[in-house]
C-alpha cells in the first residue's frame, strides 16, 4: 500500500510484483516476515536484493494491531466494530507516516478518507458533549498548522500535515489531541537536534514532520491518561 500510493496503482486490484525484474509474486513470497526471512532478503526470481521496509513495516502493524486489542480487551468499550474502527485508523497511519518519512509526502487521500470514518464513528458512539469536542480540537489544531504553514510560507510546515491533524483531533479527541500535538513538537526538535549534530541533516533542510505526529499520537492512544496523571501528579505540591 504505501508503494502503490506513491505510484499511483490500486490498492485492491492487481498481483503484487517484484520492483526489480516486475515477475508476479507467489503466496509464498507475500507471508509476513517469513517470507523475507525464507528468502534471505531477496527476490526468488531475479534475487535482487529487498528492502528492509517490508518487516520493519510488517513487524510494525503487528505489535501495534496486539496493543490495540490488549488495550481495548482491557477496557469498556471493547467491541467487535471498535476493533475493526482502530485498527482501519491505525493502518492508514503507518502508511502515512512510512511514504512521508520515504518521499516527504502526506497521502492526503488516505487521510481524508480516515477521517470522514473518524468523524461518522464519533457521531454514533460519542455523547453529543464528546463529539462537539473532538470535532472542535480537529478544527483548532488544523487552524494552528494552517497558520504555521501560511507564516512560514510553507518551509515550517508543510500543508499535507494540517488534513492529518484534523484525523488526529477527530481519532484521539480533545485533550488528548493537544497532548499529541505537544509530544510530536518536542520528539520532533529532540530527532531534530541530533541529525543537525551528527550531520544527517544541515541546517534549513526540511524533516517530515508526519511521522512525528503518527508516533506521539500512537503513544497517547494508549498511553495518554498515564502520562496525564504523571504530569498532574509533578505539579500537585
Amino acid at each position: 500500500v504505501v508503494d502503490r500510493s506513491v505510484k499511483n496503482e490500486s490498492i485492491v486490484f492487481g498481483r503484487s510484483y517484484c520492483d526489480y525484474c516486475h515477475a508476479k509474486l507467489s503466496t509464498f513470497d507475500l507471508v509476513p516476515i517469513l517470507s523475507f526471512v525464507g528468502l534471505r532478503a531477496r527476490c526468488r526470481y531475479c534475487r535482487h536484493k529487498l528492502s528492509w521496509q517490508y518487516p520493519i513495516v510488517e513487524t510494525l502493524v503487528g505489535v501495534l494491531f496486539a496493543a490495540t486489542f490488549y488495550f481495548l480487551a482491557a477496557s469498556t468499550t471493547f467491541s467487535f466494530v471498535g476493533i475493526l474502527y482502530y485498527l482501519a485508523i491505525i493502518s492508514t497511519l503507518v502508511v502515512v507516516a512510512v511514504v512521508d518519512l520515504k518521499f516527504s509526502l502526506i497521502p492526503t487521500t488516505f487521510v481524508f478518507g480516515a477521517a470522514i470514518l473518524a468523524l461518522f464513528r464519533n457521531y454514533f458512539y460519542l455523547s453529543s458533549a464528546d463529539f462537539v469536542q473532538a470535532v472542535f480540537g480537529a478544527f483548532v489544531l488544523a487552524l494552528f498548522f494552517l497558520a504555521i504553514v501560511l507564516v512560514t510560507r510553507g518551509r515550517g510546515m508543510g500543508t499535507g500535515d494540517i488534513p492529518l491533524v484534523f484525523l488526529l483531533g477527530l481519532f484521539l479527541g480533545w485533550p488528548q489531541s493537544l497532548l499529541s500535538t505537544f509530544l510530536a513538537f518536542v520528539s520532533g526538535a529532540v530527532i531534530s537536534i541530533f541529525l543537525l549534530l551528527f550531520g544527517r541533516k544541515k541546517f534549513g533542510q526540511a524533516v517530515p514532520f508526519g511521522p512525528f505526529l503518527i508516533g506521539a499520537a500512537i503513544v497517547v492512544l494508549f498511553w495518554g491518561n498515564t502520562l496525564t496523571n504523571l504530569y498532574l501528579k509533578l505539579l500537585t505540591p
